[in-house]
């Protein structure tokens, strides 16, 4: 039996799952907060917008012409509440919405808009640079706040897998002589009472559980040294150095062992 210290740090799998996760759910959260803040209010203005030229365009075929005063009136009929635009009082507006303002040339045009207000609308969403399909629905209040909700869950999230990484970064699976460090604990090879390898080695999950002092303690060779030929398989080196020096009870290690050969 030999006295060598092997230790297992954390492998670049392992950071790369944990950033690919990190990175979406960082991404919706910023998402949501997108559309709570802006995209949402954008989206309302844009909706109401289309309504109002469907609108216009129906008076245009059915009326005489408008008079000067068309221009004057907002596109958008909202009102300021709480110090926002809103239409019906639960539908925000971006707080420069130009259509809650003044009716733009492109619907005022009453020719035009009698001839085929669908083609002034593609005129004004060109020029203001909004989609020509509007949502099917405008988003009230309720949503907005749906959405503000969802991105902090969604960056709760990012904080907690954030700090999962930071730990996993500083710690280590090791074996120096009978002391063990592994899961942020030391412990020796004789306080083991029982060694559970029925999901130890590659193609399984590469973890094994350790009972010291009637807790379990996890020994994750996946995250730590783990299973590469390559790299001399040193998940697979330490516990060999751990059987090497416990005596103690294994559950299923040679029996898996035995199927697999």
């Amino acid at each position: 039996m030999t006295n060598h210290s092997i230790t297992c740090r954390p492998t670049r799998d392992t950071f790369v799952r944990f950033t690919i996760v990190l990175a979406a759910f960082f991404g919706f959260g910023l998402y949501f907060f997108y559309d709570g803040s802006i995209g949402y209010r954008k989206a309302n203005e844009v909706y109401f917008s289309y309504q109002a030229f469907a609108r216009l365009g129906n008076e245009a075929t059915q009326s005489s012409p408008w008079g000067r005063e068309i221009a004057s009136r907002p596109l958008i009929q909202a009102e300021q509440v709480e110090g926002e635009w809103m239409v019906e009082g639960k539908y925000p507006l971006p707080s420069d919405c130009a259509a809650a303002q003044s009716t733009p040339a492109e619907a005022a045009d009453y020719a035009a808009m009698r001839q085929g207000w669908a083609n002034c609308w593609t005129a004004y969403t060109a020029r203001m640079k909004f989609p020509v399909t509007p949502a099917e629905h405008a988003f009230d209040t309720g949503a907005i706040r749906e959405q503000w909700i969802a991105g902090a869950v969604c960056m709760a999230i990012s904080a907690i897998i954030l700090f999962f990484i930071l730990r996993t970064s500083r710690r280590t699976m090791s074996i120096d002589g009978n002391t063990i460090t592994a899961a942020g604990q030391q412990f020796t090879v004789g306080d083991i009472t029982r060694l559970d390898l029925r999901q130890w080695g590659k193609g399984y999950k590469g973890v094994a559980y350790a009972t010291v002092k009637g807790r379990k303690i996890r020994l994750d060779g996946m995250t730590y040294g783990g299973f590469d030929p390559a790299a001399g398989q040193p998940a697979e080196t330490f516990m060999q150095a751990l059987l090497a020096r416990y005596q103690g009870e294994i559950l299923e290690y040679e029996q898996r062992e035995s199927t697999e050969s």
